[in-house]
């Protein structure tokens, strides 16, 4: 008989342990950018297999890695395994975005207006550089394009496309180039260059709106120029171009490798014009003109004109001061009742002249160069002959034989001109003076070797050389 009053025991059974073996459990991760990947190794249990080659394979495999592979480190890891810790296994290459174009500028953009520092440190109000003058096939600018970029890879093998660089803004402007391949930016023409609304543009005519004045300083152009206002007293205006003035001169300087047209005239200034002069008045200047002038009056100056000069209009008259003209001169008054002495010569051209001066001056002085050459080369030979001739005398005298036959080729050169001039001048003859009014007393006319000096007024005449004598007969 069981008694029930006897608890029954209660027998815990021994917690069974898990003897199967485990291998290595291998997991693989990789970035947000899927530029970088790493696995983690979980150890083995109960004896269970390490990671081989092919198990990380498989879980790289698993994630699709299959750029960028450390290879070298994958085989280390199954000799040396590392456990429980995050090991980089991958590297991918992300993309490098191009860069943008650049450019430079090789001129100044921006003018200051800052007046210009002497060398004594001296302030030149008078010059700002407003003006910057280029030549044909110039360098305006340097320009590096822009890159494409360099693509990347994820280590899932996605390529990874690169923004390109932005491309150099338009910068190509009125008479300018691009060379071959682009890079450079040059002048098509000689004038000036400006940087406006972002292009280069060089243009041969320089306009100015107002005066010249201290608002502008001293102007040189390579081009032609043009003023709206006058030029103002002490400034001065250059152009290898044409100059036009719509106002007037004042006590300025004027230089023109062309054309000069003033709408007004001048007054106290001096003028060179290597093309032909236009305008309405020449007062108290000096007056140089290549070409051919046309004018209503001159008064009280000293004009030059290399071809034929043409005084018109209701006030048309000159007097006072001298003119050379080159060719004919045509003007209805001439010299004035007060008997104001006026010189007039005509026929040859000024620079011709100037030229024939400047040789028969330059001809004695060659002349004397010579003679103290030959001296010397005498001396020196003797010294030679005699065999006391050192290194120092014997390079004076290849010096003095190389001097001696610079100055007699130029001698001979000079020689030649002066004979070519002469007969120029007698081939071409003399021009002719056409009065349609009157020549005052006072005036003197000279016509080649001719001369006289008017002590009657002569009216309606034209005045000509011939048989070397001065005459004349009625211009109507």
């Amino acid at each position: 008989m069981i008694n029930s009053d006897h608890k029954a025991s209660v027998y815990e059974l021994p917690e069974k342990k898990n003897t199967f073996p485990i291998d290595a459990v291998i997991k693989a991760e990789v970035s947000d950018d899927f530029l970088t990947a790493w696995l983690i190794i979980e150890p083995p249990v109960n004896g269970g297999a390490p990671p081989t080659l092919e198990a990380l394979r498989k879980a790289l495999a698993g994630k699709r890695i299959v750029y960028g592979i450390n290879e070298k480190k994958l085989l280390d890891l199954v000799k040396n395994p590392v456990y429980n810790q995050r090991i980089e296994i991958a590297r991918g290459v992300a993309e490098v975005n191009g860069v943008d174009a650049a450019y430079e500028l090789k001129f100044n953009p921006i003018k200051d207006l800052k007046p210009k520092v002497r060398e004594d440190g001296t302030i030149d109000y008078q010059c700002l550089d407003i003006v910057e003058n280029v030549v044909k096939d110039q360098l305006l600018c340097t320009i590096t394009p822009e890159t494409p970029g360099t693509e990347g890879m994820t280590v899932t093998g996605v390529k990874l496309y690169p923004k390109r660089g932005k491309p150099a803004p338009i910068l190509l402007g009125n008479n300018t180039y691009f060379n071959k391949d682009n890079t450079e930016i040059r002048s098509l023409i000689d004038g000036h260059v400006e940087f406006i609304n972002g292009r280069i543009t060089v243009s041969d005519t320089f306009y100015v709106k107002n005066n010249v004045d201290h608002s502008t300083g001293n102007l040189n152009v390579n081009g032609n120029i043009i003023v709206r206002g006058n030029v103002k007293t002490g400034f001065s205006v250059e152009a290898k171009g044409n100059i036009e003035v719509l106002g007037t001169v004042e006590n300025a300087k004027l230089k023109a490798g062309g054309n000069i047209t003033l709408r007004r005239g001048t007054n106290g200034s001096e003028v060179f014009c290597g093309g032909n002069f236009n305008g309405r008045f020449i007062e108290n200047s000096n007056v140089i003109i290549k070409g051919s002038a046309r004018t209503e009056y001159i008064m009280d100056s000293d004009v030059r004109c290399g071809k034929n000069l043409e005084i018109v209009g209701s006030y048309a008259r000159f007097y006072g001061g001298s003119l050379v003209v080159g060719g004919d001169f045509t003007c209805p008054i001439i010299g004035s009742p007060s008997g104001i002495k006026t010189i007039i010569e005509v026929g040859t051209d000024s620079s011709i002249l100037e030229r024939q001066q400047e040789i028969e001056n330059n001809l004695p002085k060659l002349q004397k160069q010579l003679q103290s050459l030959r001296l010397l080369i005498s001396l020196l030979m003797q010294y030679q002959e005699a065999g006391r001739l050192d290194d120092e005398k014997r390079e004076r005298l290849e010096n003095a034989l190389y001097n001696y036959s610079m100055v007699e080729s130029l001698y001979e050169s000079e020689s030649r001109e002066l004979e070519q001039i002469h007969e120029k001048i007698r081939v071409k003859g003399y021009g002719r003076i056409k009065c349609a009014r009157t020549i005052y007393p006072g005036t003197v006319i000279k016509i080649g070797p001719a001369a006289i000096t008017i002590t009657e007024p002569l009216h309606n005449v034209v005045l000509y050389l011939s048989d070397g004598m001065i005459h004349q007969y009625p211009m109507y």
